[in-house]
């Protein structure tokens, strides 16, 4: 499994950037991740001549196509989860931050391995959600000739004051992306404080973007 589509269909979770007025609405959670997944690798396509100049081209994009359906603050509190009440509220809003910013770098690693001119993605059936539903898991197919299917199921959430679905998990071939880097924090946080760990994360997120070497951990 690689971390390809690990993020490739990230670019379906979910923030609170919803002040964008060209933020894509679908009531139907299953709905909106295609759209908003068929718009980002429309983009990358689009614009392969500026990501092959500069690989961090991709953060403009996921910024702009993704961040605004991904719930980074939430996917935050709970990486942090009893870690949580031991930090003040300066901590904790710096950590959301970097958080977010960690993020953007991460996906932004995982799809240099994307090409739109091998890969698809096959997406669920969107008569499968129940309308009154606050929350889902949409599963996701990448495929590849002559690979098998890669599983991708991501976890979303109604946002009642953002009036919007947002993704907040992405589970890889049963693996979830969460859980991964909640255990990684937490150990970082025994070892260097929560200080230390938001320290850690801003170094992680400025490195420049670089192809995907099978190491994602901190």
């Amino acid at each position: 499994m690689t971390l390809l589509m690990a993020t490739t269909v990230a670019c379906i979770a979910l923030v609170s950037a919803t002040a964008n007025a060209d933020v894509i609405r679908d009531e139907n959670p299953y709905k909106l991740l295609e759209k908003v997944a068929n718009e980002t690798f429309n983009r990358i396509g689009a614009e392969r001549d500026q990501i092959n100049e500069s690989l961090d081209h991709f953060r403009v994009i996921i910024r702009e196509e993704m961040m605004p359906y991904v719930d980074s603050v939430y996917a935050a509190k709970r990486v942090l989860g009893r870690n949580l009440k031991d930090t003040t509220e300066e901590q904790r809003q710096e950590f959301y931050k970097v958080f977010r910013d960690y993020l953007i770098a991460t996906y932004g690693r995982a799809f240099t391995q994307y090409d739109e001119t091998k890969h698809t993605v096959e997406f669920d059936n969107a008569n499968r959600f129940e309308e009154g539903s606050k929350a889902v898991t949409v599963y996701t197919r990448v495929i590849e000739q002559g690979r098998p299917p890669i599983r991708m199921d991501f976890k979303m959430r109604y946002d009642d004051n953002d009036n919007l679905w947002k993704a907040y998990d992405m589970v890889v071939e049963g693996v979830s992306l969460l859980n991964s880097k909640a255990a990684e924090i937490s150990a970082v946080i025994r070892s260097r404080g929560i200080d230390g760990t938001i320290e850690l994360l801003r170094e992680k997120a400025n490195e420049p973007i670089r192809n995907y070497d099978g190491d994602e951990s901190l």
